[in-house]
């Protein structure tokens, strides 16, 4: 049975949803109804997908947070979309060279990886609040226990995270090519590295309670592991291009 707080679910169901909303709503001023409908659609269900079988069928890790279905929190699901969109405007914000999108074969392993350094902080912080717990812990954060007694991550998550994340940034890629070369380039841009920082921004919310843990545990190292993604949340945010 989970020991955590009834209102720690609450709050972190209320933030994951509100940070949705508001992603729903950038989404659809700079990319469209239709790009909208489709990243939401894959941004969820894949990664669903991914946790359905690490609950189910490989059996290694157990949520905590409620309300859930199936063993997968609503916060979950809803935070598998925000990083994905949120890492993929920071990446448009920060490399973007005016009119000029970044390449979409250089696109989706920098989202992947960015995304998966942000977890690198992320699920320590998780594991250690009691969010989640991993059956057999692993080798990654070995000082940070879970609810059920087992310490650290297995690489296995992390491998996920970058299969996930890059499976849900090819499969959105390959399905609005069906647009003409014009409007693609316009969503992929998504109207610029301005119009992108609200969606960076709202990042923050995730990195900010990780980040103000790892500091108050002494664990700076995370800070350090999850450099990728606050360095290019950091050029998202000063709204001018980062080196590539």
């Amino acid at each position: 049975m989970s020991h955590l707080d009834p209102r720690l679910s609450k709050v972190v169901t209320a933030h994951s949803s509100i940070v949705a909303a508001l992603n729903v709503i950038h989404s659809l001023r700079t990319r469209g109804i239709r790009r909208t409908l489709l990243f939401g659609a894959l941004g969820n269900a894949i990664p669903v997908l991914g946790e359905l079988l690490a609950i189910h069928v490989l059996k290694v890790i157990r949520h905590h947070i409620q309300p859930q279905t199936r063993g997968v929190p609503l916060a979950i699901a809803l935070g598998w979309y925000n990083v994905g969109y949120g890492t993929l405007a920071a990446v448009n914000g920060a490399f973007n060279d005016g009119d000029k999108p970044r390449a979409t074969k250089s696109l989706i392993p920098t989202v992947a990886l960015a995304a998966t350094s942000l977890d690198l902080l992320l699920d320590p912080f998780g594991l250690d609040v009691g969010l989640w717990e991993w059956s057999e812990g692993g080798p990654y954060a070995p000082e940070v226990k879970g609810p059920n007694g087992k310490r650290g991550i297995p690489v296995l998550n992390f491998a996920g995270w970058i299969a996930l994340t890059s499976g849900v940034m090819l499969a959105y890629q390959r399905l609005r090519t069906k647009s003409n070369a014009t409007d693609a380039a316009e969503s992929e841009n998504g109207g610029g590295p301005s119009a992108e920082r609200p969606a960076a921004l709202l990042l923050l919310s995730y990195y900010l309670p990780a980040a103000v843990w790892a500091l108050k545990q002494g664990r700076r190292k995370y800070l350090l592991y999850s450099a990728p993604f606050a360095t290019t949340l950091c050029a998202a945010l000063k709204g001018r291009p980062a080196a590539s």
